[in-house]
């Protein structure tokens, strides 16, 4: 089954205050978005791993050039959805995508392996990975219910 894994890192991270991509601000010295892409290696190849870039896309590019692969900009930022669209001619042959944030460093690949695995046992046509963090305050919320 051919899987592609997307990554999304063309945003400004204007919350950063920063001139710096966010994607690339370092935690355990390596870029966030490094971090993601290690994680996402053990489960596809690196030829199968397409990161979207925008905000200081050459920058992002020559960071990652390293990794193996494979870029798409998204000439203007316009939001999540955008950004899926951008990446869509690229990923046209791939049966399933799985789409991650470039700074969330802590993704695993144990994690991006059970997402997989659960997505495909239950045949869906989409998936979605929430968290339920002790104090949600600032996060985004994704309402869950039991479906009738």
């Amino acid at each position: 089954m051919q899987i592609a894994i997307v990554i999304m890192a063309a945003g400004k991270g204007t919350r950063l205050k920063s001139r710096r991509p966010k994607v690339l601000h370092q935690i355990g010295g390596r870029a966030l978005v490094e971090h993601v892409i290690a994680a996402a290696a053990h489960v596809v190849e690196p030829k199968d791993i397409f990161v979207i870039i925008g905000h200081e896309a050459e920058q992002v590019r020559a960071a990652l050039s390293a990794t193996g692969v494979r870029f798409v900009v998204q000439a203007e930022q316009r939001g999540t959805g955008h950004a899926i669209q951008t990446v869509r001619p690229e990923v046209e042959g791939y049966e399933n995508l799985i789409v991650l944030s470039g700074d969330a460093p802590l993704i695993t690949t144990d994690t991006i392996l059970r997402l997989r695995d659960f997505h495909l046992e239950q045949r869906a046509a989409m998936t979605v990975l929430t968290a339920r963090p002790a104090d949600p305050t600032g996060y985004g919320r994704v309402v869950r219910s039991k479906a009738a």
